[in-house]
């Protein structure tokens, strides 16, 4: 009787443990993996509204947020796979401005900026956002507004654009045009006064961006204590789907990522917006899959063979999240000593965070940087395809290539389905530079390279679908030029 006791005890355990993981409605496929979820907070807030850039210039502080004290190293999983590289390696080239030659990717449009504001003083970490002759570009301190599709750009100091509440304006500025309603988007982060700092998501039309050279704005003030009990806003992204734009910050370091969405017609409408929001994801600094029309996605590293994949559907009011399996990576400290000696990616030797994401149809598309191996002589970039619908790996590959580093990937995908990249690369006789290319292509195109290298690169850079045009992608790069210098670019490309 004890036994039998003992027996149904633990079926109702099993049991227990078996119902909670499963979501709601009918049964998964066998193969699915178990599955957690949780509600959506739901708060609101009152915008605000600035024109002719009259506020007082500010002095931005530097962003010392997304520095850990404490490393986050990935642990070893379950080994899986056979380590080696699943494609060709990755080659690099400079880019022909007459289009003429081989090359699979043609440049449609290449330009520098000259005047941009506090380019020189802190990592430059572009963004970018394009509807045909109005190009927005921001860094980490700077906006440079171009009228005339790219060719030229003029300095924008946004300071003087918005008051500089909390602790004053900061950094880690974000981009999107969502093509629908006609709307630039704007991210900016302040920094703290008396624990208190936010994020600002600003909005405009094309017209009114055009005649106001960049001044004329509806805002609206998201506050690190609204979403989370403790720590600052830091480190973010944005994208969007048909019925909401998504952003990400990290509160309290970059194990606590929270990921805020807002209906798009209610930003359109400039008034009162209803957001939601998850509570903290361990999906270290992670970035947002770009492109997706009903919902977005997010992941960390459970371990060097498992990831913890995230989602948000636009027809749901709760976030979930499930552990996926994949091949095992390289996942020792990264490094690579550049042509002047540097040692590029030291700021980045243990950071294997999730960097680039776009959706692809219902395949979500995830790459980070990971160290060299017996099957990798250098830091390289891992790419896995995951579906959406089972949650379970469609094919894993590599940007790599056997002399030098690749790291830092961003993507998207244009209306064809193909993928579009920035990257960076260095190390043998290049310094840390960047290029764009296609994925299948496996060459990266360079328009310059850097003459210097630094020990932080940078923490990302971006390219986006072209809003006029969804073949084609702009991409914001820059280089290091000598001395101190660093010469920010904006490209327009096509396959």
């Amino acid at each position: 009787m004890k036994n039998l006791f003992k027996y149904l005890m633990w079926f109702a355990v099993i049991l227990l443990v078996f119902s909670n993981c499963q979501p709601k409605g009918p049964q998964p496929p066998i193969d699915k993996p178990c599955e957690d979820s949780a509600p959506l907070t739901t708060k609101r807030v009152e915008p605000r509204t600035v024109k002719g850039g009259e506020f007082p210039p500010f002095d931005p502080k530097y962003d010392t947020l997304n520095k850990e004290t404490k490393p986050f190293y990935v642990p070893n999983g379950p080994i899986r796979g056979d380590g080696k590289p699943a494609n060709n390696e990755y080659k690099i080239e400079k880019y022909d401005p007459s289009g003429g030659g081989s090359q699979a990717v043609s440049f449609e449009e290449y330009n520098e900026h000259n005047d941009v504001a506090n380019a020189h003083s802190v990592l430059p970490e572009p963004s970018v956002a394009e509807n045909g002759q109005t190009v927005m570009t921001t860094g980490n301190f700077w906006m440079s507004l171009s009228l005339d599709g790219g060719q030229t750009f003029t300095s924008v100091n946004p300071t003087t654009i918005f008051p500089n509440d909390y602790g004053g304006f900061c950094c880690d500025q974000v981009l999107q045009y969502v093509p629908e309603f006609d709307m630039f988007v704007w991210l900016l982060q302040y920094s703290a006064s008396s624990g208190q700092n936010a994020i600002r998501i600003a909005v405009q039309n094309t017209a009114e961006v055009r005649s106001s050279n960049g001044t004329s704005w509806t805002y609206w003030d998201f506050t690190n204590d609204a979403l989370a009990p403790s720590g600052q806003l830091d480190y973010n992204d944005m994208s969007f789907s048909r019925q909401f734009l998504y952003w990400t910050s990290s509160i309290g370091g970059g194990a606590n990522r929270y990921v805020i969405r807002i209906p798009l017609q209610e930003l359109n409408a400039k008034g009162t917006v209803n957001y939601q929001f998850t509570g903290s994801t361990t999906a270290f600094w992670s970035h947002l899959t770009q492109n997706g029309n009903n919902a977005v996605f997010w992941a960390g590293h459970t371990n060097n063979s498992t990831m913890l994949v995230y989602s948000m559907r636009d027809n749901e009011n709760i976030y979930s999240w499930r552990n996926v399996n994949i091949n095992s990576w390289p996942n020792g400290t990264m490094s690579s000593i550049a042509a002047n000696g540097n040692n590029w990616l030291s700021d980045a030797s243990w950071k294997t965070y999730v960097r680039a994401a776009t959706m692809r149809d219902n395949i979500a598309v995830f790459a980070w940087n990971a160290s060299n191996s017996s099957n990798f002589p250098q830091t390289h970039v891992q790419i896995v395809e995951i579906n959406t619908s089972t949650f379970n790996k469609v094919n894993q590959m590599q940007i790599w290539n056997p002399d030098f580093a690749f790291a830092y990937p961003y993507f998207e995908t244009n209306n064809k389905g193909q993928i579009g990249i920035i990257t960076a690369f260095g190390g043998g006789p290049y310094d840390s530079s960047s290029g764009v290319g296609v994925w299948g292509d496996f060459v990266i195109y360079y328009p310059r390279l850097s003459q210097r290298s630094n020990t932080n690169y940078g923490h990302y850079h971006t390219t986006r679908r072209s809003g006029s045009n969804p073949e084609e992608w702009v991409s914001a790069g820059f280089t290091y030029e000598a001395g101190n210098a660093v010469q920010p670019y904006y490209v327009r490309f096509k396959h």
